[in-house]
Parts: structure tokens; sequence; C-alpha cells
């Protein structure tokens, strides 16, 4: 004789299976903006340690080695963003650093670029607003052109089509810029970068330069 068949629910009804999906998609919607602030912060807080560690680092090689150190900025457009032009570095942003060993005149790269993390960039307007050390044209270098520290390296993707600028750090630990001016580079979101002048964005990190000492300050208000 047979045993009596007795059925189990193992699946859900289409009801149950809605009202899941519903409870995933109302606490996506709270939690993924929540997840995108850490993200951002952490890109930021990434690329102001990247930022302070290179200015060190070059200060301490300058005094080490006794010659000139040389901090190159760059500029340059990523091909992947809307809007921006490979053939225009203008159109893009200073989002990458590099250290320079000044000898005889050429400048021989220490060590490999140094790119800010995700959509993180180094803060830039055209009238010495949140980065006064890149700000205006005046220091403004375009790669390629052979007329200021010897051959310029190649980057990857963007290869000479780049802008940079440049912080020489020397021997006694100072740097090449006027003392009677204050000196400051600002790291902020790449959303952020059209804030004016005298206002910065909600969120970002900045690092004083002092131009005799060559020593550092940090400075960041919000860290949320």
């Amino acid at each position: 004789m047979k045993p009596a068949f007795r059925s189990s629910r193992l699946a859900f009804s289409l009801i149950e299976l809605i009202i899941v999906i519903t409870v995933i998609g109302i606490i996506a919607t709270f939690t993924i903006p929540a997840l995108n602030t850490v993200l951002k912060g952490s890109y930021l807080s990434q690329g102001s340690s990247m930022l302070v560690g290179q200015l060190n680092l070059a200060r301490q090689q300058a005094i080490s080695r006794n010659r000139q150190v040389e901090v190159r900025f760059y500029r340059f457009a990523d091909p992947e963003i809307p809007g921006e032009k490979v053939d225009d570095p203008a159109t893009g942003s200073f989002r990458a650093m590099q250290l320079f060993d000044i000898r005889d005149g050429a400048a021989i790269p220490i060590d490999k670029i140094q790119r800010l993390p995700g959509p993180i960039i180094f803060g830039y307007s055209t009238d010495k607003g949140i980065s006064s050390i890149i700000d205006g044209t005046i220091y403004v270098r375009k790669a390629g052109s052979g007329t200021y520290g010897g051959a310029d390296p190649r980057l990857p993707r963007v290869e000479l089509k780049y802008e940079y600028v440049p912080l020489r750090f020397m021997p006694d630990g100072s740097t090449d810029r006027k003392a009677t001016e204050k000196w400051y580079i600002t790291v902020v979101e790449a959303n952020a970068k059209q804030t004016t002048a005298t206002k910065p964005p909600p969120n970002f990190f900045t690092v004083q330069v002092d131009p005799v000492s060559g020593a550092t300050r940090n400075y960041r208000p919000n860290a949320g």
C-alpha cells in the first residue's frame, strides 16, 4: 500500500514576490544615496592623503638629494567623460600629479604618475579661487613644448596631450613661489568644480603650502 502523499509549499506566490521586490526597492531607495555619499567621502580622503603624501615627499627628496624637486599637477581630458576632448586638455581637469628630480635643467621622473581616485580632481578656476597653486594661466605649461624642464613624459591614453603646473621645492625645503602670497590647492568632487572663487564646495580638502619653509597645513571643514 502506497503512503499518503502530503504536498508542501516550496515557492512564493506572485503576490508575495511582488511584496518582496517592493520592499527591496524601498530599502534601495534609501540605501544607495547614503552609499554614494560614503564612497565619495572615501575617495576624497584617499585623494587628500595622496596629495599630502606627495607634497611632503617632494620636500623631503629636495632636502635629502640637495637638488630641486618638482611637483607637476597634470590637466588632461578623460575620453570616457562626456564633454571632454583628448585633443584639448582645457576641456579636462587637473586630476593627477608626479614628482621630478631636476638635474642640470632636465626633469627626471622620481616616481610614477599618481592619479586622484574616482571622481576627485584638483579644484581649478581662472581667477585664483580655491587652488592658487594651479589657478590662472601664468604657471600652466603645455606638454611637449620643450621650453621648460626638458623632455616631458608621455602619459597613458593621452600621450603628450596634457598641460601641467609645476611647483618646485628647493634644497633648503622652501618653494619657488612668492613669499608674499598664499599658496594652496584643493581636492574636490568633479561635479563641484564650478564653485565660485570665494566659496568652496560643501565637501573639500585644502592643503596650504608655506612658500618659505615648504611645510604644509591641512584643512577639511566638512568631513561628511
